[in-house]
């Protein structure tokens, strides 16, 4: 999984890079992560790159901590330590719950191999989140 900044066309094509040497660097990544330390650091600058883009956000957006926690309901310090410690670990939840405060919408692309979109999953910023009213059993 790879998260990134798009050139606003929804592409992040790497710029002159043909597709026989992307098919080289897929190789090369795939021997490359054998390497249990390899893998270790590749997932800490994964995470690193995805604290990075919320803080991105927020700043796009012209919102403080402060002012994101209040729409979030959460505290300041609540914000400051989702943007410290966010990572692949950090939930779907949390992370649409993060863009829809920021009026964003949160969306995910599943993607074979060779880039073709196979599916897609959209949240949009006014949909709610909350849990769904249960009803009595019986």
């Amino acid at each position: 999984m790879r998260l990134a900044l798009t050139n606003g066309c929804g592409s992040n094509n790497m710029g002159g890079v043909s597709e026989a040497s992307n098919t080289s660097f897929r190789d090369y990544f795939k021997e490359v992560m054998q390497d249990p330390e390899e893998r270790r650091l590749y997932r800490e600058v994964l995470e690193e790159e995805l604290r990075n883009l919320l803080v991105y956000l927020r700043k796009r957006r012209r919102l403080t901590q402060q002012a994101l926690a209040e729409r979030l309901g959460v505290t300041r310090s609540r914000v400051s330590q989702m943007e410290a410690s966010a990572g692949l670990s950090t939930s779907l939840e949390a992370l649409a719950r993060y863009a829809q405060a920021l009026g964003l919408s949160l969306r995910l692309e599943f993607a074979d191999e060779d880039g073709e979109v196979l599916a897609r999953y959209s949240l949009s910023p006014d949909e709610p989140l909350g849990e769904t009213p249960r009803t009595p059993a019986g």
